[in-house]
């Protein structure tokens, strides 16, 4: 009897391990593989930019790590509280700023769409749980020093992931299309362009539009929306832009622009991609124009 207990309590500690390794690995490299994207999504949910790379690096690393960890039965009891803590610091993080962000997406796998509301923490809570049942059912911790190869190796694969997305940047390359704007042939090519990706529904864009509409331009604002364009005079109006570009050729564009979520925007100078923006504070923003010569 003892024998027969003692394997289905293993059983089940095998299978949460597994299960939680599974969703902390998918979540993990997805966010390695767009860093800069996370980077986004994470001032999107009130974290500081300064702080926005930095988060994404050690929540990913952790993430991957935690997978590690609950794969290897001499680890599972450290993977298992390595699971519990990232979770229990989502829903504190969550919880704490819930009146602002309620409703806002915080999708950490790549095939579950959530956001903030009860059923965030109903679904953490349950992630708790076999993240605790890896724990009760696991045997205690051996090999630290492999532990800590692999830890090293995670932050190697961290710092390679992060060369990656950085190298990725379009800046530095040639921009010599033609495109529709106001109705009429306009060229990327010649004199300095702004080129800004936009929703007219998305809350962070409209922000950022109402930051910029206080600068004095020295270049072409070429707006682009992503969605809904005949909403897009009315999203002007709203951040208070004036003499704006409307371009219809977002899907041209992307071809050469790679991003997942708006604000985007893109300085071109004689035809050269010199810049990218994927966040919008000040004084960085404002900072970044200027010594491009783009506003006064």
């Amino acid at each position: 009897m003892a024998a027969q207990e003692s394997q289905w309590k293993s059983w089940v500690g095998m299978a949460a391990a597994c299960g939680m390794a599974l969703l902390w690995l998918t979540a993990g490299l997805w966010k390695f593989s767009d860093i800069s994207g996370w980077q986004l999504k994470l001032t999107q949910l009130l974290v500081p930019v300064q702080l926005s790379l930095a988060g994404t690096l050690v929540v990913a690393t952790a993430e991957v790590g935690a997978a590690v960890l609950l794969l290897r039965p001499s680890w599972r009891r450290w993977g298992g509280w390595l699971s519990a803590l990232l979770l229990v610091g989502f829903m504190a993080y969550m919880g704490v700023n819930y009146e602002t962000l309620q409703g806002a997406d915080c999708s950490c796998f790549p095939w579950l769409e959530r956001a903030v509301g009860p059923a965030f923490f109903w679904s953490d809570a349950a992630m708790l749980a076999a993240s605790l049942l890896a724990v009760r059912f696991s045997d205690p911790p051996t090999d630290l020093r492999r532990a800590g190869i692999v830890a090293v190796a995670l932050v190697a694969f961290a710092g390679v992931m992060l060369g990656v997305d950085r190298l990725g940047s379009r800046s530095g390359g040639e921009m010599r299309a033609t495109i529709t704007a106001d109705g009429g042939p306009y060229n990327l090519g010649e004199g300095k362009v702004f080129l800004f990706f936009f929703n007219p529904s998305c809350m962070h864009c409209l922000h950022a539009g109402q930051t910029m509409s206080k600068y004095s331009w020295r270049a072409d604002f070429v707006g682009l929306p992503t969605q809904d364009p005949d909403w897009g005079p009315g999203f002007l109006q709203d951040a208070g832009l004036t003499g704006v570009k409307l371009s219809p050729d977002v899907a041209m564009l992307r071809e050469t622009f790679e991003f997942q979520d708006v604000p985007y925007g893109a300085l071109v100078d004689e035809g050269t991609i010199v810049n990218t923006l994927m966040f919008w504070e000040e004084p960085e923003l404002s900072e970044t124009l200027r010594d491009h010569g783009f506003i006064d």
